[in-house]
This record gives C-alpha cells, structure tokens and sequence, in this order.
C-alpha cells in the first residue's frame, strides 16, 4: 500500500485533544476501514515547535518538513507532526433572549450576532461575524426576522492568539 501526505487543522489549543478531534473527525469523514491517507490513520503525534505561527507559516514549515523528509514525521505509521497555529478566528456561542431582540426582530443573523456581541462587550477590535452562523432560532411572528435563540457564530479579524493545531505528515492509502 502506499501513502498520501495531509495537513489537518483542528481548533483548540490542548494538543491532545485537538489531535482526538481531528482523527475523529478523518475518521467520520473517511470511515474507519483504514487506508484513508488521512490523519485517520494516525495514533500518535509529536511536536514540532512550541511556539504558535500564523496559518500561512505553520503551512510552509510543515510542506518544507515533508518535502525534507524529516524523520519526525517521515513514516506512514509513525505520529503526525503538529504546529500550534495563530489565527485572529474563533467561534462564539450566543443565546439571544427578548430583550436583545428590537421590535420585528434583527435584520439577520449576522446583524443579530454583531448586535448582542456589541451590546455584551464580547466583540473583539477588528471582529466580524463571518459565513457560516448557525444555531437554532426563532423568527419574529410578525415580521418573519431573526428573534431569539442560540447561535453558534464564527468569527474573523481579531487579534491573533493560538487557536488551533495543524496536523500533517503520511499515511497509509
């Protein structure tokens, strides 16, 4: 059999569980037959550096690391490498009761996130709500908006802080 090389990038700034996470979540998207040539094969991982990157060079560092074929990462059996990745992302969850909500509801669900963000001090600077806010949610009865609810919301242009791992390295195919 033969291997293919991968990255993986996985929120969460503890190691192993984000390494648990990102094989879980290879394995629901590859199955569990083996052979993916994903970090679904993976048991194990080592770190590279301690220090987080942006994603762009924890993205360069890792391609130079496999095109080097580093020994740390170099076999399809053996761990993964990992690079702790900063990123100015992150996912907020956010429930929205009556009184955040304007009369007839918020205008959308990027105007509600923003709004009661805003509103609660949570919005960091240069923050904004970005594609992809999902949740469940009730609609004004009136006016059909955005209402109440729980929204998970994620977000882009923060300052950068250490959000996440990127995973890479060869498995099995």
């Amino acid at each position: 059999m033969g291997a293919y090389d991968f990255t993986a990038y996985q929120q969460g700034t503890d190691v192993a569980a984000a390494f648990r996470a990102a094989v879980e979540d290879a394995q629901y998207e590859y199955g569990h037959g083996g052979y993916t040539g994903s970090i679904a094969e993976k048991d194990d991982y080592t770190v590279i550096t301690t220090t987080p990157v942006p994603m762009d060079e924890a993205e360069k560092q890792a391609s130079d690391l496999m095109t080097a074929d580093d020994p740390r990462i170099r076999n399809k059996r053996g761990p993964a490498g990992a690079i702790p990745v900063l990123t100015g992302n992150r996912t907020v969850e956010i429930t929205i009761t009556t009184a955040d909500a304007p009369a007839g509801g918020f205008e959308s669900l990027e105007d509600a996130a923003t709004t009661v963000l805003t509103a609660r001090g949570d919005l960091r600077e240069g923050e904004k709500p970005a594609y992809g806010i999902t949740g469940c949610y009730q609609q004004h009865p009136r006016t059909g908006r955005p209402y109440t609810g729980t929204l998970r919301v994620p977000l882009e242009g923060g300052p950068l802080e250490h959000t996440g791992w990127l995973f890479f390295g060869y498995a099995s195919s």
